[in-house]
């Protein structure tokens, strides 16, 4: 059952699972800083290069809920280890990878690692937290992913700078090391493990595992490809319907075997449900700017590069800092509020983002991108502790793997739309459906086009938005009984 001792053990497993997080965070963040060194160096379009993150990102996807059952029946603490020094072995792979191919390979198998770490690391914190106590240890946790964000592209830029793009993954390697023996020396078995699933005598679902995989990989490989190369593509055309048929396909196989991989019954209770509702419709709104804001001020504004990352330094901060108070919050006057007061706000940052143009002053810019980071930080602690509050204590590993997956569907999708809906207006205009063509038109209509495209953007993130703040409106404060 969920620790209900008085003593700070719950604080010292905080410890443990912050160094994950601050690990995969930082070689994330980082990495998109060594991407161009890395094409260089390997003689690689920037496209094929980009699928040095893309095949994370699908991966890490994938590997959430097939996590879910393994930590089932490892228990979280040998799980969560594996998971660190998959990572580990991943990292060192790719600082030693003498091609593209084996360079992809290897970031594959790191990603796998941060998908079983992720999966675990919110269910190891609501174990050990009283549930009184969750809402603060969930935000600490989210503030270290803040800290991480700012942290990664910089000293990924240093030591690509110094030491080559290899060395940052050595870097990392390391630090995934000593998380995993950290993890080892601090984690408690008996403590962390809690109340899980019984799967003894159970063989893995791996025909659920691999429905899910395959699932995942066609429709975001579809999103990220169709918003790149057109929607009306024939392979884009084919893998929505594809994808979706294996869907339907992993829900009966899921719910027609004793031990599914992922109970997909948890979406009986209507509270869970409308959080999860609630955290994806919440990240597609919130997410477009992340993808639209480096194009309007490096394309549109010309700044330069580095000038981009220190301008939208400020919603990192905002984030930090509000997911530690917002946790707090939580726990002390209860979830809904402050989920709707971030979602709230994020809709008030659309609709400012979708009124910028040539003449926005920065320092706006810069003040709202904080608002827009300290929604973030005001709405997702408390809507992760609702949703870990809401399922069952022997769900937690589920419930762990679905915040994320959740996480990442919206962000994905957001991205998506934003991209559509630009390329559009563009291709209507008579622009070739390229983002970084718009800065090279001397003549301004490009950037016009960009900036009309933009404000339907936000328009109808605007409008998803509102949609999640109604589904936050459904979700019990707290938790009964």
């Amino acid at each position: 059952m969920t620790n209900t001792r008085s003593d700070n053990y719950h604080w010292v497993a905080l410890f443990a699972v912050s160094l994950s997080v601050l690990t995969s965070v930082i070689d994330f963040s980082g990495i998109t800083v060594a991407l161009p060194t890395i094409a260089d160096d390997l003689n690689l379009s920037l496209p094929a290069a980009s699928w040095i993150i893309l095949a994370s990102t699908l991966t890490i996807i994938a590997f959430l809920t097939p996590a879910a059952s393994l930590s089932d029946k490892l228990g979280r603490k040998r799980s969560y280890t594996l998971g660190l020094v998959i990572f580990a072995v991943g990292a060192m792979g790719v600082a030693l990878a003498p091609s593209f191919g084996l360079v992809i390979a290897a970031r594959i198998v790191q990603s796998a690692g941060i998908g079983i770490i992720q999966t675990n690391s919110y269910s190891i914190i609501a174990t050990v937290f009283p549930e009184d106590k969750r809402g603060a240890g969930i935000g600490a946790y989210t503030s270290m992913v803040g800290v991480a964000g700012i942290l990664g592209p910089v000293v990924g830029g240093i030591v690509v700078d110094l030491l080559g793009w290899r060395s940052f993954f050595v870097i990392t390697a390391g630090l995934g090391t000593i998380a995993a023996l950290v993890a080892i020396k601090l984690l408690d078995s008996e403590r962390v493990d809690g109340v899980r699933a019984k799967s003894e005598g159970q063989s893995f679902d791996w025909l659920g595992a691999f429905l899910s995989a395959l699932m995942l990989t066609i429709l975001v490989a579809a999103i990220n490809t169709g918003s790149r190369v057109g929607w009306s593509t024939p392979g884009i055309i084919a893998a929505f319907p594809l994808g979706f048929t294996v869907l339907g396909l992993f829900i009966w196989r899921e719910l027609s075997i004793e031990r599914p991989m992922l109970d997909l019954r948890v979406f009986t209770n209507a509270p869970y449900s409308f959080s999860m509702a609630t955290r994806f419709l919440g990240f597609m709104s919130g997410s477009g700017w992340r993808f639209m804001m480096p194009f309007y001020l490096q394309e549109v504004r010309g700044f330069q590069p580095s000038e981009v990352g220190l301008l939208v330094f400020s919603s990192a901060m905002g984030m930090a800092i509000f997911s530690y108070i917002s946790g707090r919050l939580a726990d002390r006057y209860g979830t809904r509020r402050w989920v709707v007061l971030g979602l709230i706000m994020v809709v008030g940052a659309s609709i400012f983002y979708s009124t910028m143009d040539l003449s926005t002053p920065v320092a706006l810019i810069i003040v709202v991108l904080f608002i827009s980071g300290m929604a973030l930080g005001l709405w997702e602690v408390p809507n992760t502790t609702s949703a870990m509050n809401a399922g069952e204590e022997s769900a937690l590993n589920t419930t762990g793997a679905l915040v994320n997956v959740s996480r990442n569907a919206g962000n994905i999708t957001s991205i998506a739309i934003a991209s559509s809906i630009v390329t559009g207006v563009l291709v209507a205009r008579g622009f070739e459906p390229d983002l970084s063509l718009v800065g090279e038109d001397s003549t301004g209509a490009m950037a016009d086009a960009f900036l009309d495209g933009a404000r339907w953007v936000f328009i109808a993130l605007s409008v998803v938005g509102a949609a999640a703040v109604l589904t936050a409106w459904r979700v019990t404060a707290r938790r009964s009984g």
